[in-house]
């Protein structure tokens, strides 16, 4: 039996739940919001997801709804629904073995232009699908086909911005051959990705914008706030209505995609019982806008309809310690008079043929993206171009710097510059991909210096959305780079699946884009972030320091013993300690990098780069880190 609320769901005033007894009828329910004479009718199995995934954005640009149908038999309901619907055409969506040339028979004999849509699995079906409604799409949104949640939602915002949705094997290192050449017969431009760093790779996200291609990736740490995100892409007007549908099982949300798209509404993932904290805001936010549940109690409950939340609110950065720190505008920046690395020196940094820096840090010393290798080489060219004026060293800044920006992955509107190898220390794994503040602050010094000298606003906008990676909160499924600790505010070298390192050096060079951005911008809350981030070096010297000795390369409990004395981060330290007495005017700064000095100083040491770890002088026994 069907459960409808009428009228159609833009006009709905109060709470409402669209449903029927199983599957097919709530297809129907929500096929029921849109009057007769649909240009068009979209047939889909009911009993998996891809096929009718592929459909919503078709859907919105024809019009029609998408109804499902037993693999075998149409359902007396569905062609009762035809009936009523009095569509022109019928499109089924996969090949015989997902809906049978018996159903295709059933539909004819209501639509005579009835056809099939369909390739060789779920992937070459959605080409197949785009093909045929899309002859160009500027924009296009790839979804991953391994699930239904993501795909879900980006079909209501393609469908709401006219662009078709293209499935894609999210977890490959790299995008099909076949999808690629749909992009180019599209004349696509943008690229959106819908879902976060689990559902489609970075990569893929790599390859694109390498290619040439705008890429915004648009999503969370969940299914939930995804959702969110691709809504907000949706455009800016009000939603007509709130859809809310199970984000937890796929048979009840597969029509309402194509309904959010064509009514103008919000699509929304829930949980069964509450609704997350992100859809919950969102739903808050749109006000008085009419809500309808798709799905039984059981799937969405009255009290997930009333907007009751799950009590999951996302983590935020907590207030740290500060010390009222005033910093100068007027003295020497960092790394002015000491470049991260020898530009000259050919042996330690080889170029290819496009001028980019190779590192040779992947498996069996195969060659990496490296962003800190990247990030030292751009700033250090960019100081040789401003001393001899040979533009040879702007143009290796600038492809280091397009290096970055293409390598990129997004987290919200922050960029990330991700490591693609993983790595081995102590005898622990950090597991790919893994992030840093050192890169993330040495990348946005780079972007400050390259907008100070150029004037180019590209540079400008990179340095913002790099900003912005220093300020998020730590996360177990995205991108971060920043936590607090114990009340002290610290800038993770080592951001992944281990505890955090908690590294001296690598906190200090992320301080220092920090201190590049706000010279730039004057912006107060990189103020608090500098203020905290020297404030904690002040509390944890004590526990670099090894008196008489080196002193250890980070701070964590597990690294007061000699594996962690490096006698090259031990030199790196005093020179960084004597960089913030100069931007902060404290001595106590200047103290420590002397009192480091009268601990160990070496009496001749090579030249040190981040991204070509050395050996030390004195003992083997000493960590060889990859920054």
């Amino acid at each position: 039996m069907l459960a409808v609320s009428m009228p159609p769901i833009a006009a709905v005033a109060a709470e409402s739940r669209l449903w029927g007894d199983d599957r097919y009828e709530t297809a129907i329910a929500v096929s029921q919001q849109l009057p007769a004479g649909q240009p068009a009718v979209f047939i889909a199995s009911g009993a998996d997801y891809p096929d009718a995934l592929s459909a919503t954005a078709a859907s919105a640009l024809v019009g029609g709804p998408v109804l499902l149908t037993r693999p075998t038999v149409l359902p007396s309901v569905v062609a009762m629904e035809i009936r009523r619907l009095k569509p022109s055409s019928i499109h089924v969506l996969g090949g015989p073995a997902v809906v049978s040339d018996a159903v295709l028979r059933a539909l004819e004999a209501l639509v005579p232009d009835t056809d099939r849509l369909y390739g060789a699995d779920r992937y070459a079906t959605s080409r197949t699908v785009a093909a045929r409604f899309f002859t160009t799409a500027d924009t296009v949104v790839l979804a991953t086909g391994r699930s239904f949640a993501d795909a879900l939602v980006a079909g209501a915002t393609a469908g709401r911005i006219g662009a078709p949705t293209v499935l894609i094997d999210g977890d490959r290192a790299s995008l099909d051959v076949a999808t690629r050449a749909q992009l180019k017969a599209l004349k696509t431009r943008e690229i959106i990705l819908a879902g976060g760093h689990g559902s489609i790779s970075i990569p893929i996200e790599q390859q694109l914008r390498t290619e040439g291609f705008d890429v915004r990736r648009l999503g969370g740490a969940s299914r939930y706030e995804t959702a969110v995100q691709l809504m907000d892409a949706a455009g800016d007007e009000p939603p007509a209505g709130i859809l809310l549908t199970s984000g937890e099982d796929f048979p009840d949300a597969l029509a309402a995609a194509s309904l959010a798209a064509q009514t103008g509404s919000d699509l929304y993932l829930t949980r069964a019982a509450c609704v997350p904290t992100a859809p919950q805001q969102q739903i808050q936010a749109a006000g008085s806008a009419p809500r309808t549940a798709i799905g039984g109690v059981s799937v969405v409950s009255d009290r997930a309809l009333d907007n009751v939340g799950c009590g999951d609110v996302p983590p935020v950065n907590p207030a740290w310690k500060t010390s009222g720190f005033v910093f100068s505008t007027t003295v020497d920046a960092p790394y002015t008079n000491d470049p991260p690395v020898d530009v000259h020196d050919p042996v330690q940094k080889q170029l290819d043929s496009t001028g980019l820096r190779i590192v040779n840090m992947g498996p069996n010393g195969s060659r990496v993206d490296h962003p800190v290798a990247y990030a030292q080489y751009g700033i250090s060219a960019l100081i040789e171009y401003q001393s001899t004026g040979d533009p040879i060293w702007l143009e290796r800044t600038l492809r280091h710097a397009v290096r970055l920006e293409e390598m990129r992955t997004e987290r919200g509107d922050a960029w990330y510059f991700p490591y693609l190898f993983d790595w081995t220390y102590a005898a622990k794994n950090l597991y790919s991909p893994w992030w840093s503040a050192m890169a993330q602050g040495e990348a946005l010094s780079l972007f400050v210096r390259l907008y100070e000298e150029t004037g180019d606003e590209r540079w400008r906008s990179a340095a913002d959305h790099t900003w912005l990676s220093l300020t998020q909160p730590r996360s177990a499924a995205e991108p971060w780079a920043t936590m607090t600790d114990q009340g002290l505010l610290v800038f993770e070298e080592y951001a992944g699946n281990l505890p955090p390192l908690k590294v001296l050096n690598g906190h200090l060079f992320a301080l220092f884009g920090v201190y590049d951005y706000w010279r730039l911008t004057g912006d107060p809350e990189a103020v608090a972030y500098l203020d905290g981030a020297a404030t904690t070096v002040l509390e944890v010297m004590p526990e670099i320091r090894v008196p008489g000795g080196v002193s250890y390369y980070c701070w964590q409990d597990d690294c007061s013993r000699r594996y962690w004395q490096n006698p090259t981060y031990h030199v790196i330290h005093s020179g960084q300690l004597d960089t913030v007495a100069r931007l902060t005017g404290d001595e106590r700064f200047s103290q420590w990098a002397s009192t480091l000095r009268s601990d160990w100083a070496p009496v001749e040491m090579r030249r040190f780069t981040e991204s070509d770890p050395v050996q030390p002088e004195t003992t083997d026994d000493v960590v060889d880190m990859p920054q």
